[in-house]
């Protein structure tokens, strides 16, 4: 049959475009028996998806690719990721998953988690000094386990570690050497260094060092190692007590040091404090001397990628790389107002307040027969670190408090070790292990001196 003169189909084209039609139809029918290559690459699939089940459930996860250990929640999800793959990969085994599309999504993720699993497993094996510290970067993440919480007094401070909180930790460079170490960075009160117990010991002179982050830096330990090393007949004589938290003011510490110190009855408090105070510089009218110009409620800052920061360890890697100091890590964001600071040395205000701050504690300590250490700030001159300039102030401060209490034990770390050691300065302020060691044995001196000479008895 031809086309008639209005464009009618003969009846052979209609015939043939039939045939297209129902040959299409018979292709993608869902009753069409799969080729031998599509059969082949489903089994292919759910053969890498049981493999792949199996080594993401939580004994052999946690074994092989875990950094460092797993939290509760963590092994939960492992749990029914596993065995939601195992379900699809027996389901595709004996035919009851047809369409081919399926396969290849599940071939996709599968491929994803393999290069995470990889990526883990060369961190274990090839990198064993950086778990730790990725481990401590997806525990930031958690909101109950970030370093530092919001305290009603104090602003904040370091989240207490709990009873029975103890990970397996490979030692640097170790094969398999495993050692039993808390990850929490703080104690039972949130603090650095061991559990504190209100009760002292018998025979015991307990030591409080107060102050910032050169203070939970780790001099405390070292001093107490020091005059205990003085005293080997008596071992455990000394205790030394850090209630050092970063980034606190003297405020801070006059706080803690009446709410927290006095119940735990020392018999020395060491202050160590003269450097964050220069941050709170404002214009006379702003200026307040609670420093509520300065500091707001603790509020944690958000993190948009927890969620992948917390599972992808490449990705984890990656964005550190990137920045190794995203602001969400520091307390200055959850802490600090955001503000422009004065670039000038400090008035008579603001060392006022700082004076106040440090005289009252002393003043307190005293009217409780607390021996009370006082110490400059040593800094560094290398011109390598960015200056502060308030700390001379300060220190100038602190020599005056010192030259008006006779009763007072003074350490002028300052003259000490300022312009004499700046290969120990890790950075303005903070010292390495041996300057840490330096401090101690200086702080440690002068209370052996005044444990050695006659005991005076207060007016």
């Amino acid at each position: 049959m031809t086309t008639n003169t209005r464009g009618i189909k003969t009846s052979a084209a209609v015939e043939q475009t039939m045939d297209n039609t129902t040959q299409h139809a018979h292709i993608t029918t869902p009753n069409t028996p799969p080729t031998s290559h599509q059969i082949a690459f489903r089994k292919f699939v759910c053969g890498y998806a049981l493999i792949i089940s199996l080594l993401i459930a939580p004994p052999i996860f946690e074994r092989f690719f875990a950094m460092l250990y797993l939290f509760q929640g963590e092994r939960v999800v492992l749990w029914i990721a596993s065995l939601l793959l195992m379900s699809i990969s027996l389901y595709g085994f004996f035919g009851r998953l047809r369409p081919t599309w399926v396969y290849f999504v599940l071939f996709n993720l599968l491929i994803l988690i393999s290069v995470e699993l990889g990526a883990r497993s060369a961190v274990k094996l090839f990198f064993p000094n950086q778990e730790v510290s990725l481990a401590r970067r997806a525990a930031w993440t958690y909101d109950e386990l970030r370093k530092m919480t919001g305290h009603p007094f104090l602003q904040f401070k370091g989240i207490p570690s709990r009873t029975g909180e103890i990970y397996r930790v490979l030692k640097p460079g170790g094969r398999g050497d495993e050692v039993t170490e808390n990850l929490s960075t703080f104690n039972n009160f949130g603090f650095v260094g061991r559990d504190f117990a209100y009760a002292k010991p018998p025979g015991v002179i307990r030591v409080a060092a107060l102050g910032a982050s050169t203070t939970a830096d780790g001099y405390p330990a070292i001093l107490e190692e020091y005059l205990n090393a003085r005293v080997a007949a008596q071992s455990n004589r000394f205790e030394v007590m850090n209630f050092g938290v970063g980034y606190w003011t003297s405020a801070h510490v006059l706080v803690n040091f009446v709410l927290n110190v006095i119940d735990f009855a020392p018999d020395y408090i060491i202050i160590h404090q003269a450097a964050n105070d220069e941050h709170a510089r404002a214009s006379e009218a702003e200026f307040r001397g609670d420093y509520s110009h300065y500091l707001k409620v603790f509020q944690p800052p958000r993190i948009v990628d927890r969620y992948i920061l917390r599972v992808s360890v490449p990705y984890r890697a990656l964005k550190f790389y990137l920045n190794p100091n995203p602001e969400w890590m520091f307390v200055e964001a959850a802490s600090q107002i955001h503000r422009k600071e004065p670039e000038r040395p400090l008035n008579a205000r603001e060392l006022g307040v700082f004076r106040r701050n440090i005289e009252t504690i002393i003043d307190v300590a005293s009217a409780r027969q607390i021996k009370v250490v006082l110490t400059t700030m040593p800094h560094a001159t290398d011109e390598r670190y960015s200056p502060l300039s308030g700390i001379d102030q300060f220190n100038e401060v602190l020599r005056s408090i010192a030259a008006n209490h006779d009763r007072l034990l003074f350490v002028d770390l300052d003259k000490l070790m300022t312009g004499k050691v700046n290969h120990l300065f890790r950075d303005a302020v903070h010292v390495n292990d041996n300057g840490n060691r330096m401090k101690a044995e200086y702080l440690g001196q002068r209370v052996n001196d005044d444990e050695e000479r006659p005991l005076l008895k207060a007016p």
